[in-house]
Order: structure tokens, then C-alpha cells, then sequence
């Protein structure tokens, strides 16, 4: 049978893809999903309910209780925390189960612990890994979030150094610290109505004291004046046209002379006055002539 040659081509395509299709595909394992029930606690306001912040100063560890309960039916093996803290917030770089990176603004650490977590039972780091920064405010510190997962999970992605180089600035290298080993220790912490494996705590400043005056003050208002009053001033003469003399010495001592209306009536009844003993002086004196003669 001869096949056309656009025939042959479409018959190849179809054996290709059929090979293609038969052969075994790479099988890419996944990491196998967390299977284990653990919650994040901490401790919690016995006023509010809510989780608790902790009040510290600029540049001091905040004692955070960053803890994990198992909640469910049968043990883990093994477990590991990661801590991410923001802006004002810093870790205290030190332990060597611990590996911490840093993403602009964010430090993060993932630090992995041997211990048998019993189911019901809950375990807290035996120190706090978050300070605040020597220039803290409160308006930058947001709240510590903390993450628990069992020690298998983390070691399905390449253990806690993975796991902390996928937190970091690309570029950048992890930190692991050499300063000790952080542990946990049993405690006895509340556990959220809706338990989950991640959670938060707070971090607050401190309001600094006001500050207390060093002595009494320098000067006390005084009992009485320190000198005489004030002379008033001047009032310029005649400066109320009617009030006679209305001068600072009322026309005496040396002021000017009184004038004015007032100066004028007196000088016409001094006239009238005069004209009437006048009068009377010759009135009397014709009388007394008469009675000569």
C-alpha cells in the first residue's frame, strides 16, 4: 500500500506521541505534607484573655514565652520552630541548633529540638531569642510570629539551614549561631480555642518614668512690693477746661493763676458790689447835709 507522503507524516506524529505517552515519566517526589497536630501558645492576659505583651525598654530581650503543645493522639519526634520578628524587633543571634537569615526588614530563625513531644503534653524554649532595638519606638514593633512543625517535615525540605535560606534576602547567607544550645522545657500554658501551628506574642515599651525636679525652684514671688509705687504721670494743666484749676496742685503751691468763667463772675459782682456802697456813701452823706442846715 503506498501512502501519500502527507499520510506518512500524520502516521509518524501519531507512533511519537504514542511512545511519548507510554514511556515512564520522571517521578519528582514532593515533601510529604505535615501530618502531626502541634499548636503554637504562649501566654495569655488573665484581664483581657488575649495573648500577652511584654513591656520592655529600648535594647532589652523581651521574655516571650514561645511554647508548643502536641494535640494529637500519639507522640513526635522531634520538633522545630520558626520565629520572624519586624521592623524594631531583633533576635539575639546565638544558639548553635539555630540558624537565622534576614529579609529587609524581617529576622527570621528556625531552630530544631530532639525532644519527644507527648501527645497533650507542651513544651517552651527555656530563653527568649527577641530583643528590641537601641532606637525602638513603640509604633514599630509589631507582633513576634512563631510557627511549630515537627522535626520530620523540616528534615523533608532540606532541614531548619533550608528551610532559613528560604527566608533569607536572595544573595544573602544564613547565620548559624555558636553560643550554646536553646532548649525547651515543660509548661503549662494555655491552649486557643481554635488550636493552630502558628501564632503570636507582643512586645511594648516601657513608658519612661517623668522625669523629678532636682530642688525647689530658684526664686519665691516676693511677700510685699520691693519699692515705692510709681509716681502717676503728669496730668498737663487745664486739661479739663471745666474744672477750675485743674491742674496736678489745684492752683496752689506755685501753679498757674486761676482764670477762666469762674475769674470773670467774681470780678462782676466785686463791680456791683462797689457801685452800690458808692451809692449808699453818697446817699448817706446828702442826708447828712440836710439835716446841718
Amino acid at each position: 500500500m503506498t501512502l501519500h507522503p502527507y499520510a506518512r507524516l500524520a502516521l509518524g506524529v501519531a507512533i511519537l506521541g504514542a511512545g511519548v505517552v507510554a514511556a515512564p515519566a520522571t517521578a519528582v517526589a514532593a515533601p510529604a505534607p505535615e501530618t502531626t497536630k502541634l499548636a503554637a501558645v504562649t501566654e495569655t492576659d488573665p484581664d483581657t484573655g488575649r495573648n500577652k505583651k511584654y513591656l520592655v525598654g529600648p535594647d532589652e530581650v523581651a521574655p516571650v514565652v514561645l511554647g508548643v503543645t502536641n494535640v494529637g493522639d500519639k507522640s513526635v519526634e522531634g520538633v522545630v520552630v520558626q520565629v520572624r520578628v519586624f521592623d524594631d524587633l531583633d533576635l539575639t543571634r546565638r544558639y548553635d541548633n539555630c540558624w537565622y537569615s534576614t529579609w529587609t526588614n524581617q529576622d527570621a530563625a528556625w531552630c530544631e529540638f530532639g525532644d519527644v513531644v507527648e501527645a497533650d503534653a507542651t513544651l517552651a524554649l527555656t530563653a527568649s531569642i527577641v530583643k528590641t532595638a537601641p532606637n525602638a519606638r513603640a509604633d514599630k514593633l509589631p507582633a513576634v510570629v512563631f510557627r511549630w512543625a515537627s522535626k520530620e517535615w523540616a528534615d523533608a525540605r532540606g532541614g531548619v539551614e533550608a528551610l532559613a535560606q528560604a527566608d533569607a534576602l536572595p544573595g544573602t547567607a544564613v547565620e548559624r549561631g555558636t553560643d550554646g544550645t536553646l532548649r525547651l522545657e515543660s509548661r503549662s500554658l494555655p491552649l486557643p480555642q481554635t488550636p493552630r501551628a502558628i501564632n503570636f506574642a507582643y512586645v511594648g515599651l516601657t513608658t519612661p518614668p517623668s522625669p523629678t525636679p532636682t530642688g525647689s525652684p530658684t526664686a519665691s514671688p516676693t511677700a510685699q512690693p520691693t519699692g515705692s509705687p510709681s509716681a502717676p504721670a503728669p496730668t498737663s494743666p487745664g486739661a479739663d477746661p471745666s474744672v477750675p484749676g485743674g491742674g496736678d496742685d489745684g492752683g496752689e503751691g506755685g501753679g498757674l493763676p486761676v482764670t477762666g468763667t469762674g475769674t470773670a463772675t467774681l470780678a462782676g459782682v466785686g463791680a456791683v458790689l462797689l457801685l452800690l456802697g458808692g451809692g449808699g456813701y453818697l446817699v448817706a452823706r446828702r442826708r447828712r447835709t440836710r439835716f446841718v442846715a
